[in-house]
């Protein structure tokens, strides 16, 4: 599936034509989406959307990470709101951590969701598809709260943001250019204009088509902080290496480690927010890790939000990462 998304979707192809009259009516009930919308939610707390015109994988929680530190740095008072795709809570409103742990059950609330909690420990998440009454719930049991961030919310307009981040990541930029389902964004272009902060994740050239709408573009990417055993205690992989995830953008995960100059065999993909819980995928890949002598399996910290609860005898080594803004002096919010 993979692959067919990067021929066709990323790259302008016979099927993407084919598909593209539907994609022209979509972007329309888009544009007239925007155009008639006429208000959301307004909260007492300062709302900052971070979000993206693309479908898969471009940063968006390593960016809201990077907030809510920086964020907290500051010595304000935040939170952070997520939807919790594919998790337990996706369809209710629920408090995963607060100021002072994190909750049992935040293993439930999906990988994404999960993950925030674990790296911003001290600060409350909340996971629920309605980000109005996460908002409100929010709001209720903290009355000095002064900073919300909702994660994947640029499409979102029940509620009233005050700052909006588009992210885009250098590898998929903005694939073919068409919008679904003949390529990968998620509504025209002309939405940047909607937009407060462009986020642009990785090196290379930022698109003509996004320095167009004259926004502030921040550049970006990640670093590795440290590798991890299962046990989180730091390792330095050697020997013969692989790679396993399911994410967005699996070249974005190849990128880093090539960065790290560290070279790999092989690369066991799977879709993004795969929940790695059929037992055969997992013997599967098991066994070729053995027959091919791999010595460690390097995966994501999101992958590793499901797999760290799940039984396996998988040589894993957790890639810890953290994004860095380069201009971080210049971003006022």
């Amino acid at each position: 599936m993979q692959n067919l998304i990067e021929k066709n979707l990323y790259k302008k192809s016979l099927l993407s034509y084919l598909l593209w009259p539907l994609s022209i009516k979509y972007s329309l009930i888009l544009i007239l989406r925007r155009k008639l919308h006429l208000g959301g939610y307004r909260s007492r707390c300062k709302i900052i959307s971070v979000g993206n015109v693309v479908s898969g994988g471009s940063g968006k929680t390593p960016v809201t990470i990077f907030l809510a530190k920086y964020l907290r740095k500051q010595g304000k008072m935040i939170a952070v709101s997520h939807r919790g795709y594919k998790g337990k809570f996706e369809k209710d409103n629920k408090l995963i951590s607060d100021e002072n742990k994190v909750f049992d059950f935040a293993k439930d609330a999906g990988d994404e969701t999960f993950l925030l909690a674990s790296k911003l420990v001290g600060i409350p998440v909340i996971t629920g598809r309605n980000r109005k009454r996460s908002i409100q719930i929010l709001e209720e049991k903290y009355p000095d709260l002064e900073y919300i961030i909702l994660d994947d919310s640029f499409q979102h307009l029940k509620v009233k943001h005050d700052v909006d981040f588009v992210i885009f990541n250098a590898i998929g930029g903005i694939g073919n250019g068409f919008v679904l389902p003949s390529g990968i964004l998620r509504e025209p272009l002309s939405a940047l204009q909607y937009s407060d902060y462009i986020v642009f994740n990785g090196k290379g050239d930022i698109p003509s088509q996004i320095q167009k709408y004259n926004k502030p573009i921040f550049k970006g990417e990640y670093h590795i902080k440290r590798f991890t055993d299962i046990n989180r205690k730091e390792i330095k992989p050697t020997g013969k290496l692989a790679l396993l995830s399911g994410i967005g953008l699996p070249k974005s995960f190849e990128n880093t480690i090539h960065k790290a100059e560290l070279n790999f065999e092989k690369h066991f993909r799977f879709p993004d927010h795969y929940d790695f819980k059929n037992n055969e995928i997992i013997k599967q890949i098991s066994t070729d890790v053995k027959l091919e002598k791999i010595d460690y399996l390097l995966t994501t910290e999101k992958d590793f939000a499901k797999l760290q609860f799940i039984e396996h005898d998988l040589p894993l080594v957790i890639v810890e990462v953290e994004f860095v803004l380069e201009n971080e002096e210049e971003l006022t919010i």
